[in-house]
C-alpha cells in the first residue's frame, strides 16, 4: 500500500498476525530492545536513524518544559519512540496510549522488566480506519486513562494530524480534564488546510488553520503558552491549563 505521498507503506500490507519482534542486531539484556521496522513505520518512520532523531527531538522538548518529577501522558505513543528516551529521566512517571494494539503489546512486553511501574502503556480500542478498523470505541467517547488533574505534561506528537473535527474537540477537552492547573500540553498539527477552509482532510492527514486550532484549544480551557516551531514538518504548540 502507499501513503498520501505515494510512497510504499509496508506495515499496512500485513494480513496475518502483526510481527512484534525486535531488531536482532541491537540487543542487550541491560537495555531496551529496538522494535522492528514494521512497528517503527506504523507510528513514525522505519529508518532507525530517522526514528531515533524524531524521538530525541521530542524528548528534548518535553524535558525542557516539564516540572521536576513529572507525570507525562503520551497520546499516540507508538512503539516507544519517545518513551525509551524519557525512561532515562529517573523520576519521570509515564502513561502511553495508542490505538494501534501491536505497538502497545510491544511496549508492555519490553518496558516491563526495566521501567517497572513508572511506565504504563494502555491500548485504546478506538475506531480508526487506518490504525484500528475493528475498534469499538468512538474517539469522541473515549476517556483518557488518568484521573482529573493528574498530568503535568500531555504529549500529542502527530495525534491531531489524524483526528476529525469533533474528535479533536473531545480530545482537547479530555486533555484539559487530566491536566493539573498549570499543567502543559505539547501538540503538533499540520497547518495547511484546503483553500477557504479552516479544518480539512481525512483521517490519513488532517490540516488545521493555526489560529483556528488555538481557538479550539482555548474553548477547551487550554491557553496558548508559546509556539515552539517546526518539528520534523509539523507545527508544535505549547498550551497550558491556567485555571480549574
Amino acid at each position: 500500500m502507499r501513503n498520501e505521498d505515494g510512497k510504499d507503506v509496508a506495515w499496512r500490507s500485513i494480513e496475518d498476525e502483526f510481527p512484534l519482534g525486535n531488531e536482532p542486531a541491537f540487543r542487550s539484556e541491560h537495555a531496551l530492545p529496538i522494535p522492528n521496522g514494521h512497528l517503527r513505520e506504523a507510528a513514525s518512520m522505519s529508518d532507525i536513524g530517522c526514528w531515533y532523531a524524531i524521538g530525541e527531538a521530542w524528548a528534548q522538548i518535553v524535558v525542557r518544559f516539564c516540572p521536576p518529577d513529572p507525570t507525562v501522558l503520551d497520546i499516540g505513543c507508538g512503539s516507544g519512540k519517545l518513551a525509551r528516551l524519557l525512561y532515562l529521566h529517573p523520576t519521570l512517571r509515564y502513561v502511553g496510549v495508542d490505538v494501534f494494539r501491536p505497538s502497545i503489546l510491544w511496549c508492555q512486553s519490553n518496558f516491563a522488566g526495566l521501567a517497572g511501574d513508572r511506565f504504563r502503556f494502555v491500548h485504546y480500542d478506538g475506531t480508526s480506519q487506518v490504525y484500528n478498523p475493528t475498534g469499538t470505541i468512538r474517539p469522541k467517547e473515549y476517556r483518557l486513562p488518568l484521573g482529573d488533574q493528574e498530568a503535568d505534561m500531555t504529549v500529542c506528537a502527530s495525534l491531531f494530524t489524524h483526528l476529525l473535527h469533533d474528535d479533536a474537540v473531545h480530545f482537547l477537552e479530555e486533555i484539559h480534564r487530566v491536566s493539573k492547573v498549570g499543567g502543559r500540553a505539547l501538540i503538533s498539527i499540520h497547518d495547511e488546510p484546503a483553500e477557504g477552509e479552516r479544518f480539512s482532510g481525512e483521517e490519513a492527514r488532517i490540516d488545521i488553520d493555526r489560529e483556528y486550532f488555538i481557538g479550539m484549544a482555548s474553548a477547551a480551557g487550554l491557553q496558548l503558552h508559546s509556539e515552539v516551531g517546526n518539528v520534523y514538518g509539523q507545527s508544535l504548540f505549547l498550551f497550558e491549563r491556567s485555571s480549574g
